[in-house]
């Protein structure tokens, strides 16, 4: 529940929203007068500063919008689920509660079904396979080049903006797991449609937790453990409950086929601001890439080594463990037919999704 000062805000929050529509309409009228126009905008977020995929990433994000636009567009960062939960992020955004704010993409089945059912799907074959930077660049190409996938978005009156891969999912549990036998029977916190398909075919119990509630879920033994990120398993400590890591696949693990959060804007929002410094906004996010491969690659390399330092087992799962999974569980494939039953380019995006994955592995596309 929002605490007073939040309901203040949340209020003021849908009074600036109004404005901004005005504001639109004033910029058809007379750009010139919008031009030197200053707004503030807030960034809500469900996680403290200090995560770094919607925290530490966006906060740079902000910094840039700030200089490029010469201070006129003030982003301010409410973190820790202050004005909007995680879970409430993205119809907080559409109703202007907030003007932008990092949407984890598997919260919401259905309301964006290519960003949901595809590029939320896990790719066995080439999960393990792509860094964080080629998740990225991937993800960016499709946007740009599927009308489809943009106007999803749209529809709900909303802008994306950037999209942030999460290193892989991995599980932490409070029991030893070396195997997917020994996953048997396990209760996991899962969310969305693609990770409880991924946990069922491991022979998983799926159990529905909200973010906030892994730490005493498996405390208190509601549930085993959580497949979630490496950051995230130190950010929410979940290492004082739970020793026992199991990594899904070789290196760091089996990353999901595009990126789990995109930071999302109210189209109103937008609009309110002149051309030029959409634009430039634009060109702010367009060279974020690189920053977010170095910070996030940094953070999870960190986050493991942290994870062993304070007593964390870690086992990689086999080769043939991995082979079983993927006969098993076809996520990709099986999402593309799903888009293709719902008239979506499923199929098309799913090709088009593994030409430019080999390309980037050969080196072939340099992004």
């Amino acid at each position: 529940m929002l605490t007073t000062w939040a309901k203040r805000f949340s209020a003021a929050a849908r009074l600036a929203t109004s404005a901004g529509a005005l504001s639109a309409v004033a910029f058809s009228l007379a750009p010139a007068a919008v031009y030197g126009q200053s707004v503030q905008w807030t960034y809500a977020s469900g996680w403290p500063k200090e995560h770094v995929q919607v925290g530490v990433i966006a906060d740079e994000w902000i910094r840039r919008i700030d200089v490029a636009t010469e201070g006129r567009v003030k982003i301010r960062h409410i973190p820790s689920g202050t004005l909007l939960k995680p879970e409430a992020i993205l119809d907080g955004v559409r109703k202007g509660v907030a003007d932008c704010g990092p949407w984890v993409t598997g919260y919401k089945p259905g309301a964006l079904p290519i960003t949901t059912t595809l590029m939320g799907s896990m790719d066995l074959e080439y999960g393990s396979k792509l860094d964080v930077r080629g998740i990225t660049a991937i993800s960016n190409k499709l946007f740009e080049e599927s009308a489809p996938f943009r106007k999803e978005f749209e529809d709900l009156g909303v802008r994306a903006m950037m999209w942030v891969p999460t290193t892989p999912y991995n599980i932490i549990s409070r029991k030893p797991a070396t195997t997917l036998a020994d996953m048997n029977g396990q209760k996991l916190r899962a969310f969305g449609t693609v990770l409880p398909k991924l946990q069922a075919a491991m022979g998983v119990v799926p159990v529905s937790v909200a973010n906030a509630e892994m730490y005493t879920s498996i405390q208190t033994g509601v549930i085993d453990g959580a497949m979630t990120d490496l950051p995230q398993m130190v950010t929410a400590k979940l290492f004082e409950v739970a020793k026992h890591l199991l990594i899904t696949g070789p290196g760091m693990g089996t990353n999901l086929a595009g990126a789990s959060v995109v930071y999302v804007c109210n189209a109103d929002s937008l609009k309110s601001i002149s051309e030029a410094d959409r634009q430039r906004i634009a060109a702010v996010t367009k060279d974020m890439p690189a920053y977010i491969s170095t910070a996030m690659t940094e953070v999870s390399t960190k986050a493991l080594d942290e994870l062993k330092a304070k007593g964390v087992t870690v086992t990689n799962l086999s080769d043939a463990d991995m082979a079983a999974l993927k006969a098993k569980a076809p996520l990709f494939d099986e999402a593309a037919k799903e888009l293709d039953a719902k008239g979506l380019p499923g199929t098309e995006l799913a090709a088009r999704y593994r030409k430019l994955a080999a390309d980037y592995l050969s080196g072939a596309w340099k992004p």
